[in-house]
């Protein structure tokens, strides 16, 4: 990664970290039904877990007013300078706005994790049945292109079932630099 990319997304981090409100010692962890503004560690049980990678996590609600935050917390964790940022807000947005129009009225869960020089990003639903699959769209339809940008994006992506609903994720390479002379 470059320097330059390498300080923005840690800043990106810290300034995140920093934002989230720590718990006193002592204190038990509130219960609310609304959604919780704060990122959480945790390990990823998708395919990120495989190499043990820790990640940070956010849950939404089930609104298409949530798409924006969502893609809003993954560019703060990348920083405004990391060369997957276009690509990773364009395709949370598309997973997010998948979650929102085909899932059950739950809240979602956006969780991003560093494997090596990549980025990967999941979105889990909260009880969608229906599997995710790419569509040929004709060239009038207004929808159905997402998961084709996630394909054409992305440097690998899939799905997991589970007994709670879906988890679909992705993975962007850092793009590497052309030594052509």
């Amino acid at each position: 990664m470059r320097p330059r990319a390498l300080a923005s997304a840690l800043g990106g981090i810290t300034a995140f970290l920093r934002s989230t409100p720590k718990p006193t010692q002592g204190s038990a962890p509130k219960s609310t039904s609304a959604p919780a503004p704060a990122a959480q560690a945790r390990t990823l049980s998708g395919p990120a877990a495989l190499a043990g990678l820790p990640t940070l996590s956010r849950r939404f609600a089930p609104s298409a007013s949530q798409v924006k935050p969502a893609r809003a917390f993954v560019a703060g964790l990348l920083g405004d300078e990391h060369p997957c940022l276009d690509d990773a807000m364009l395709l949370t947005s598309e997973l997010a706005a998948n979650v929102v129009r085909h899932a059950v009225e739950r809240e979602f869960l956006v969780s991003v994790a560093f494997p090596g020089t990549a980025v990967m990003v999941t979105v889990e639903d909260g009880g969608s049945s229906k599997i995710p699959h790419l569509r040929r769209p004709a060239d009038d339809e207004t929808d159905g292109r997402g998961l084709a940008l996630v394909d054409t994006l992305a440097s690998r992506w899939g799905f997991e079932r589970r007994p709670a609903g879906t988890l679909v994720w992705f993975e962007l390479a850092h793009p590497t630099p052309d030594h052509t002379y």
